[in-house]
């Protein structure tokens, strides 16, 4: 990359080489970061048997609450405002059979790479196993692991894409109410449960592509001092509403929104610094192999190197420090297959799909006429 000038808020939101908003990259790159952590915390320093030292249970306890409210709900939202003018459009004239057919496609991929994986990794401990050709049937339309999150980006452009007619309040409205009723009716460990609950938030992305964008142009410290004070407010208002589900669910809607609006000002702002707008980029533009490739890393961590581990997270200092550096590690890992699969070209098929099957697939909705529907206009849509 070459050289840029100091950063700036002209800088910051300026168009990235392929038309999108370079915040838009940031957001996302610094959202599947969120999730690498959030799991490090979750499986292995507050994990089933972790001797954590009560520092770090509690520092990346609270941490990893925020994050409750942030990642997904973010990485969704933004996900969605890099597609929103296609959806918008409707199916053919939008070209949504090809990327409804690549993330499924991607999704049955690395479905069957976890279930080769957890094969040869057999210790029944690990989170999000895939265990046999039965389970692997199963997941192909009810996801049990963290690739919910792929397999959900199909369903959602597939389903908002036929809905391309319906008032954009309609739709969102229905989806506020399929979120409140997911929440109450379902548990946190029926992941499948995820793809109905925080639809909202990718349709948040869709049609509130225009207001993201406007809020990322006008990202201020000021505003973003705001919008802190109104998550923690939200935050603390789910204390009120504890023991009444339709409150709690009411009260997770809240903050999740919150959150999201705090973390595109904090991002915005944060990129405005040179260096942490590059990583930002190089992270936004490679989020699939992070977010596919993380969970793996982390089990073989747990299932080899889970005695060393314990040994660190018992103390003060080992217990604070270990979750980002283990969360940056399996990043560079990640990134590292990514590169070298690349280097091998080997990117088709666990990271593309092959070029004859998206051309043929391209081809489907080139014969459709395009009709002009009214969406409105923005770059990185």
């Amino acid at each position: 990359m070459t050289s840029s000038p100091p950063a700036s808020r002209a800088t910051a939101g300026a168009p990235a080489a392929n038309g999108r908003l370079e915040w838009v990259d940031a957001v996302r790159g610094y959202s599947v970061v969120a999730v690498v952590l959030a799991h490090v915390v979750l499986w292995d320093l507050l994990g089933p048997g972790a001797a954590t030292a009560p520092a770090g249970e509690s520092v990346w306890g609270r941490v990893y609450a925020v994050l409750g409210s942030a990642r997904m709900p973010v990485l969704l939202a933004v996900s969605g405002l890099v597609v929103a003018r296609r959806v918008r459009l409707g199916w053919r004239p939008g070209g949504l059979t090809l990327r409804v057919a690549r993330n499924y496609y991607l999704y049955v991929v690395w479905l069957l790479l976890y279930a080769v994986f957890y094969a040869v990794v057999r210790d029944p401990s690990l989170p999000h196993r895939v265990d046999g050709v039965a389970d692997v049937l199963r997941q192909l339309v009810v996801p049990g692991t963290t690739l919910w999150y792929v397999f959900a980006l199909a369903v959602y452009i597939a389903v908002l894409g036929l809905l391309h007619r319906v008032p954009a309040w309609a739709v969102l409205s229905g989806l506020v109410a399929l979120c409140l009723a997911a929440h109450v009716l379902t548990s946190s460990d029926q992941v499948w449960a995820k793809v109905p609950e925080l639809f909202l938030f990718f349709a948040v992305g869709v049609y509130g592509a225009g207001p993201l964008r406007r809020l990322g142009e006008r990202a201020s410290w000021g505003l973003a001092l705001v919008a802190a004070a109104l998550a923690v407010a939200v935050t603390a208002s789910g204390r009120v509403a504890q023991g009444v589900e339709l409150a709690e669910a009411v009260v997770f809607v809240a903050r999740c929104l919150a959150f999201l609006v705090l973390a595109v000002l904090v991002v915005v702002l944060a990129v405005r610094w040179d260096p942490l707008r590059r990583l930002g980029l190089l992270l936004g533009r490679q989020t699939l192999p992070i977010y596919v490739l993380h969970p793996l890393w982390i089990a073989v961590l747990l299932a080899y190197a889970g005695g060393p581990a314990r040994e660190v997270t018992a103390t003060a200092v080992g217990s604070l420090l270990y979750p980002p550096v283990v969360t940056a590690l399996v990043v560079v890992l990640c990134l590292a297959v990514h590169a070298a699969a690349r280097r091998a070209h080997g990117l088709v098929p666990a990271f593309a799909m092959p070029h004859g099957w998206e051309e043929r697939l391209g081809a489907v909705d080139e014969r459709a006429p395009v009709r002009p529907a009214r969406v409105e206009s923005g770059r990185g849509a």
